[in-house]
C-alpha cells in the first residue's frame, strides 16, 4: 500500500536520491547504454510518485492539482535527457563555468532543476530576459516579494468575488456546440469565469516559479541568469500559437515537445514538412500536456462531473493554431498591423471563453478554488509550511 513520507528528513532523502540517481545516469554511463538508462527509469518514476504522495500531506487538493502534472512533467524531462536527448559527461564539461573532477556532477544537480534548459544549447525557445542585471541579492530579494505579492493576490481574487448562483453553473452552460444558446448573463458567467481560472493558474504558477528561485539562487544551487521571466510579453499573445509558444510559461514545454516529436519522428516516422508531420507536432505535446493533467484530476476526483474537460481543452488547441494558420495565410498580409493585433486579441479572447469553458466549469464544480492561496499554507498552524516544519 502507499504510503506518503512521514518526516522532513525522508522527505528531503527522496529528492536527495532522485537527483543523485539522474545525475549518476547521465555522468557515469555512455550516452549509448540504452538499457542502463532505462533501467533506471523504473525506481526514478518510483520516486516521483513517492514524492506526489508525500506532498499531499502537506499541499491542498487545488494546490495538488497545480503540482502535479508538474512533478510528473519534471519526470519526462528525466527520461528526455537519459534516453532521447543523452546527455552524458562530456556534454556537462563543456556546460561548466569551472573546471574540476566534481563539476559534470554539479552540472547535472543543476540540470537536474533546470525545466527550461536555461542556459544550453537545448534552452526552450521564446524565453523573455530581464533588460538590466541584477545581484544576487537583489534577485532573491525581488523573487522573495513576488512571491509574497502573487501569493496575496490570489487570496484576494478568491475572496472577494460573489459566487454565481448554482443555476448559472448548470451542466450544459460550458457547451462547446450550442453556446449561441446562452442568455447574455450566461455568457458573462462564462468569461468570469474562464478568465478567474485563467489568471489563477497564471498566479500560482508565478507564485511557485519565485518561491523556488528564491530557495535556488539564494543557497547557491542555481544562478540568478537560470531564472528568467517565467512569462513572456503579453505582444505575442495575439494569436493562440503566440500566446502558448511565448506568453505562457514554458516549464512544461520542453519535454512534451520532444516526446511529441519522438513519436512524430521515430515511431511514427513522419517525414519533417508534410501536413501530417506539422499536425503532429502539433497535437502530440497537446496531449502528453492533458493527460498529465487529466491523471492529476482522475485521481483527485475519479470520474465525477466527467473529468474530462481538461482533455478536451488540450486537444482542442492543435486544432485552433492550425485554424488560425490558415486564416492568416489567406487574409493576415492585406489587414494592417494595428488591426491585425486588434482582430488577433480578440480572436484569441473568443478562442478561450469557447474552449476552456469545459475546464472551466469542471473545475469549479469539484474544487471551487477554495483553498489554494500560498499565504495560508505559509502561515498556518495546522497545515502547510508550519506543519512541515513540526513533524
Amino acid at each position: 500500500m502507499e504510503r506518503p513520507v512521514n518526516s522532513v528528513a525522508q522527505f528531503l532523502l527522496l529528492g536527495v536520491v532522485h537527483a543523485s540517481i539522474f545525475a549518476g545516469v547521465v555522468v557515469y554511463t555512455p550516452r549509448k547504454a540504452s538499457l542502463l538508462r532505462l533501467a533506471a527509469a523504473l525506481p526514478l518514476a518510483v520516486l516521483t510518485r513517492c514524492i506526489y504522495l508525500s506532498g499531499a500531506r502537506f499541499f491542498s487538493s487545488t494546490q495538488l492539482r497545480v503540482l502535479g502534472p508538474l512533478i510528473w512533467n519534471h519526470y519526462l524531462s528525466l527520461i528526455d535527457l537519459m534516453l532521447i536527448t543523452r546527455v552524458d559527461a562530456s556534454e556537462l564539461t563543456r556546460l561548466a563555468r569551472h573546471q574540476g573532477a566534481a563539476q559534470p556532477l554539479w552540472e547535472a544537480l543543476r540540470l537536474f532543476f533546470n525545466l527550461r534548459r536555461i542556459n544550453t544549447k537545448w534552452e526552450v525557445r521564446g524565453v523573455s530576459r530581464p533588460r538590466k542585471p541584477q545581484g544576487r541579492a537583489q534577485f532573491v530579494a525581488w523573487a522573495a516579494v513576488k512571491t509574497l505579492l502573487t501569493s496575496t493576490a490570489i487570496d484576494a481574487i478568491l475572496r472577494l468575488p460573489p459566487k454565481p448562483e448554482p443555476h448559472l453553473m448548470a451542466p450544459g452552460k460550458e457547451t462547446l456546440y450550442a453556446f449561441w444558446n446562452l442568455s447574455v448573463e450566461d455568457a458573462i458567467v462564462r468569461l468570469s469565469v474562464v478568465l478567474l481560472f485563467a489568471v489563477v493558474a497564471s498566479l500560482s504558477a508565478t507564485c511557485m516559479y519565485y518561491l523556488a528561485a528564491t530557495i535556488m539562487v539564494a543557497t547557491g544551487m542555481s544562478e540568478l541568469d537560470s531564472w528568467p521571466p517565467i512569462f513572456g510579453p503579453i505582444a505575442s499573445a495575439h494569436t493562440v500559437r503566440g500566446l502558448w509558444s511565448q506568453c505562457w510559461h514554458q516549464l512544461l514545454r520542453n519535454s512534451v515537445s520532444v516526446h511529441g516529436n519522438f513519436i512524430s519522428d521515430r515511431i511514427l516516422s513522419l517525414q519533417r514538412g508534410t501536413f501530417l508531420s506539422r499536425f503532429a507536432r502539433l497535437f502530440f505535446p497537446f496531449l502528453i500536456s492533458g493527460a498529465l493533467h487529466w491523471v492529476m484530476e482522475f485521481e483527485m476526483d475519479g470520474l465525477e462531473e466527467g473529468r474530462f474537460g481538461v482533455v478536451t481543452f488540450f486537444l482542442l488547441q492543435p486544432l485552433g493554431i492550425m485554424l488560425e494558420g490558415a486564416i492568416q495565410a489567406l487574409v493576415g498580409p492585406s489587414l494592417p498591423k494595428s488591426l491585425r493585433y486588434v482582430i488577433g486579441y480578440t480572436w484569441v479572447a473568443a478562442w478561450f471563453w469557447w474552449s476552456m469553458a469545459p475546464f472551466g466549469y469542471e473545475q469549479y464544480r469539484t474544487n471551487p478554488l477554495l483553498i489554494w492561496p500560498p499565504s495560508r499554507w505559509f502561515t498556518s498552524p495546522s497545515s502547510g509550511l508550519v506543519n512541515l516544519i513540526n513533524k
